[in-house]
């Protein structure tokens, strides 16, 4: 029994495929969070929703959909789409794909063999808005912002980096890292457990799992996709050079 996360797949359809099967063959992993950011950037947003309903996995909002379906200003700053960008990823949504990003939390806990897990994508506050938009997330923050959530293990995205940072109480902080702006033909996801090595119970498997992807039809796709700026973050996001659209 254990637990696949992941998340920040941004349109990426390839490898939100390839991860899944992956998941699908590993007969030890039981559930699947996503930390948010399904949509935007990638050629197939919509496609990237309606996969992760079909295989019932467990999200949360990123900003991208707190910005989308919810409208909610405080993510605002942490969106760096154009807003021709945003406006044509939601066209591509229809009522289905938004009713079921508005079924989305900003948080989930469970409790996993004895522990407390936290999935989410960013800080938020009691009211679900977002607490500070220029976190590094180094020691301090996560401190700051997550030990009032009283989780043994945290697990969040946006920052597209990969960290895991154990602090001197024993918690344990997961930066997810995307599975979808990457820049090779290989994404990865978190494999997770509790396991009972020298019999406290209290010792984490966290491992990443690469799994390759077909890169080549994800070029394709982004290189006939109408989408609005990508000659700008395509690069940063994907690796991908595009020409300037000339005026």
């Amino acid at each position: 029994m254990a637990i696949a996360v992941f998340g920040d797949i941004h349109g990426n359809l390839e490898a939100l495929e390839a991860i899944l099967k992956h998941i699908k063959r590993n007969r030890k992993i039981t559930d699947i969070y996503y930390l948010g950011d399904a949509v935007v950037f990638g050629p197939d947003s919509a496609a990237c929703v309606r996969l992760l309903k079909k295989h019932n996995v467990q999200c949360v909002l990123g900003n991208h959909e707190q910005r989308l379906v919810k409208y909610d200003d405080s993510a605002k700053a942490l969106t760096y789409a154009n807003k021709a960008l945003i406006e044509t990823t939601f066209a591509s949504l229809d009522k289905d794909d938004l009713k079921f990003i508005a079924t989305w939390p900003v948080e989930r806990k469970i409790t996993y063999k004895g522990k407390k897990v936290l999935f989410t994508h960013y800080c938020h506050d009691e009211n679900n808005r977002v607490l500070d938009t220029q976190i590094a997330f180094g020691d301090k923050d996560l401190q700051k912002y997550f030990q009032p959530k009283k989780c043994d293990v945290v697990f969040f995205g946006h920052l597209h980096k990969r960290k895991i940072l154990i602090d001197e109480e024993r918690h344990s902080y997961v930066l997810q890292g995307s599975s979808g702006c990457v820049k090779t033909d290989k994404t990865f996801y978190t494999l997770f457990d509790v396991v009972d090595n020298f019999g406290d119970g209290a010792n984490y498997d966290i491992y990443r799992v690469d799994v390759k992807y077909n890169r080549k039809r994800f070029i394709t796709k982004m290189q006939a996709a109408d989408l609005p700026g990508k000659e700008t973050y395509g690069e940063p996001c994907f690796g991908l050079t595009f020409p300037a659209l000339k005026e």
